[in-house]
């Protein structure tokens, strides 16, 4: 666990790896042009004026020109390779486990440092066909060494991007059925109907298969809700605080979030709302109400809740309770 965390923490910021693979492009871009522009000049009277006063040492480093240029491409170019790599594991970091995005790492390092070898045999002036060859077989370690990889990341972004099953779906593919647990880039996660396994499906088999999705059972609008109140104090001293606690939710269990709930004392024929309160996204109230009397006749406060329903959830009403009201 706490590795785990450590983990979490090396892990920069997209925009700050951008930022970084940005900026050592503009300045090798920068570096380059100012190189040539001070150490590119074949004579002295190809020089501008003011640099003509330096011209011995422009002109001696000009035949070792092509080097640092290459150095310079070298150095500036392998730094913007490593800020990519470490934009693209941080974006797919968001999306998959630590391995998988590592990996994505890696090969784009090694995809990277094989256009930087071709772009390096360019600067000496090999025939453009072995610099392609180089960049080319570069391309095809990398294509052989990833094919599957890359087979199984494209399919599990096309997964996410598509969607055609999402997080608690059940489905069966691949002759495999179970309750969608995780959606990775390289597999997809079942739980097992008994919960008692996990199955690790590669997303390229996915998309390739015929994928049968379970309908959830149909609910009835207004659908039907539970309110339930939690038993409040028995007896409760006029001008007191008296908290009321409940939660109120479907029938099928899910918690209704901001929907208002009273309470309300039982009169002859009527209620009589006392106090009402808002449910938060758990599905739970807490109402304070101040005591006081209800009825002329006795101190009792015959107390229950009340939802009045909306267009989607049907009216609840809680179970009753009784509150000794103590004048004195």
């Amino acid at each position: 666990m706490a590795a785990a965390a450590c983990e979490e923490k090396k892990i920069p910021s997209f925009r700050y790896s951008l930022s970084k693979t940005v900026a050592y492009i503009v300045i090798l871009a920068i570096v380059l042009v100012l190189v040539n522009f001070l150490f590119g000049w074949a004579s002295v009277d190809d020089m501008p004026v003011f640099l003509q006063q330096y011209s011995g040492i422009l002109l001696a480093v000009n035949p070792y020109l092509q080097y640092i240029q290459a150095g310079l491409i070298f150095v500036f170019g392998y730094l913007a390779v490593n800020a990519a790599s470490g934009v693209v594991y941080t974006y797919f970091r968001q999306a998959t486990e630590h391995a998988t995005a590592a990996t994505l790492r890696t090969i784009t390092r090694i995809a990277g440092i094989a256009v930087l070898l071709a772009l390096m045999t360019s600067i000496f002036n090999v025939d453009p066909a072995a610099a392609l060859t180089v960049g080319s077989f570069g391309g095809l370690v990398v294509g052989f060494a990833t094919q599957t990889i890359f087979t199984h990341v494209v399919a599990g972004v096309f997964l996410l991007i598509s969607r055609p099953f999402t997080y608690g779906d059940m489905i069966t593919v691949a002759g495999q059925t179970g309750t969608v647990k995780e959606i990775k880039l390289m597999h997809v996660v079942l739980e097992t109907e008994d919960s008692t396994k996990d199955i690790l499906i590669p997303s390229g088999s996915i998309v390739t298969q015929i994928i049968q999705k379970r309908l959830p059972k149909a609910i009835l609008k207004p659908a039907r809700t539970l309110l339930i109140l939690e038993a409040p104090v028995a007896n409760a001293k006029k001008g007191n605080i008296v908290t009321f606690a409940g939660k109120l939710f479907e029938e099928g269990g899910k918690p209704l979030s901001g929907k208002t709930v009273g309470i309300y004392d039982v009169d002859i024929g009527r209620d009589d709302l006392l106090v009402s309160g808002v449910t938060q996204t758990d599905g739970r109230f807490t109402i304070e109400w101040k005591a006081k009397k209800t009825d002329a006749f006795d101190n009792s406060a015959e107390i229950h809740a009340k939802f009045e329903g909306d267009e989607d959830h049907r009216r609840s009403v809680s179970k009753q309770y009784i509150i000794t009201i103590e004048t004195n």
